[in-house]
């Protein structure tokens, strides 16, 4: 039995932690640290702001990104939600599924992650607004459809559905939101 485990995190702002003094590279590992006999490393490899295709065109730039990495995490889509971005649906399931395709080639273990929802009864900052809801809903089926062209159902994480005090601004998460983020990611993680 392996004694360490390597992985990366893969998303935005999200993954990052903006809103918080950690993010879910550091929750994953300290959640899975307690639970196994294991030692779980997680490299943050997410940028704040970062869409689908940025990913993809960072990705074929550093394929050292995931050197010595048996897991990955992946959560982005918020930002190809935005009034400003907006993503065809068609164009964000196409490049999604490239990002799936590379990080198998990678042969990584793949713990993909659904968009978060948007808390729209707080004061979202713009460029979010309620229309960002229905392309996160879009994108979501195209995730789902993505991964289950893959082989991946049994790993997506369900990142929706999160109480009003997980979010810090109504977009990133808080102290709370990342622990019970990390909490779904480690319940994959443990279940595989």
């Amino acid at each position: 039995m392996r004694l360490f485990e390597h992985g990366i995190c893969l998303g935005d702002s999200l993954t990052t932690g903006a809103r918080t003094r950690f993010g879910l590279p550091e929750a994953l590992a300290d959640q899975l640290n307690r639970l196994t006999k294991k030692k779980w490393l997680f490299r943050c490899e997410a940028v704040n702001g970062e869409t689908v295709l940025q990913l993809l065109r960072r990705m074929d730039q550093k394929p050292w990104m995931w050197q010595d990495a048996t897991f990955c995490t992946l959560m982005i889509g918020t930002n190809d939600s935005k009034t400003t971005v907006d993503t065809p649906p068609e164009v964000f399931r196409m490049l999604y599924g490239q990002i799936l395709d590379r990080l198998m080639v990678a042969k990584l273990v793949v713990f993909p992650a659904l968009i978060p929802d948007l808390q729209v009864d707080v004061s979202l900052a713009s460029p979010y607004d309620s229309s960002c809801l229905d392309r996160i809903q879009r994108f979501n089926e195209w995730i789902r459809a993505e991964c289950a062209e893959r082989g991946l159902e049994k790993s997506l994480v369900d990142t929706t559905g999160l109480k009003a005090a997980d979010y810090a601004d109504g977009v990133h998460f808080s102290a709370e939101g990342i622990d019970a983020v990390a909490r779904r990611f480690t319940e994959k993680i443990t279940a595989r």
